[in-house]
């Protein structure tokens, strides 16, 4: 299973950063999958992800209502991103569901060189996401593991300019559906992450650089998670 995550990853890279398109890009990071049981659980993790280092936190403020933020940073290739994401939702067990707000700016520069700027621009991106599954289900000797299933629903707004001698303007609305994964492995407090997700972008018109952005339909992500506050098992 290692050696099969190594390889898509691998290969993502080896696409991503070899697409050298004129239009500009979106590059969606991975679902925050938090699964919540106990009032005053608290969800930290850091990611490694192909969209760049992630950073999420989740916080059960009641027996029901919880919290969920992520922060992203980096890119791939030529390509840079900043955005920020905070949620809220109902949960019961094995399901969370929730909505909110992602926020941000990205560009990407013409060449390698990382001197001149061929786009840049912001963008607003509202959601609904609903997470299923087990979270902390015992396997053996004594290692938890969690399997968790999301699907996040976003519109994404976004506005910019290609950086040429008439500054066109980009200006874009449309939705994207990501169904997603997580998988868990580790102790009550600690586990190692995989999480691989499917931006699926619809539209009915071609791509172009200045109204439809190209939207990878991979993310793939590892990284450390760590569950504080949580008196039993989900089951």
């Amino acid at each position: 299973m290692r050696k099969l995550s190594q390889a898509i990853l691998l290969f993502s890279l080896i696409v991503l950063s070899s697409c050298k398109s004129s239009n500009y890009k979106y590059f969606a990071p991975t679902v925050n999958p938090v699964l919540f049981q106990d009032k005053g659980e608290v969800h930290v993790s850091g990611e490694i992800s192909s969209s760049g280092l992630l950073a999420k936190s989740a916080v059960a403020l009641t027996n029901h209502f919880g919290i969920m933020g992520m922060y992203h940073s980096g890119g791939l290739g030529n390509y840079r991103a900043h955005e920020g994401e905070i949620a809220a939702g109902y949960f019961t067990n094995n399901v969370y569901v929730s909505g909110g707000m992602g926020f941000g700016s990205n560009f990407a520069y013409t060449d390698t060189t990382h001197v001149a700027k061929r786009y840049e621009g912001s963008f607003r991106r509202p959601f609904v996401q609903i997470n299923a599954g087990v979270s902390g289900r015992e396997i053996i000797g004594g290692i938890k593991g969690d399997a968790v299933f999301c699907l996040k629903n976003s519109y994404l707004f976004y506005n910019g300019n290609h950086l040429n001698t008439t500054r066109d303007r980009i200006h874009s609305e449309y939705f994207v559906m990501e169904p997603g994964f997580l998988m868990g492995l580790g102790s009550r407090v600690f586990r190692f992450d995989f999480l691989m997700g499917f931006p699926i972008h619809f539209t009915n018109t071609p791509l172009s650089k200045y109204s439809n952005a190209r939207t990878y339909p991979l993310n793939i992500g590892f990284g450390i998670r760590f569950v504080f506050g949580r008196k039993k098992n989900l089951i």
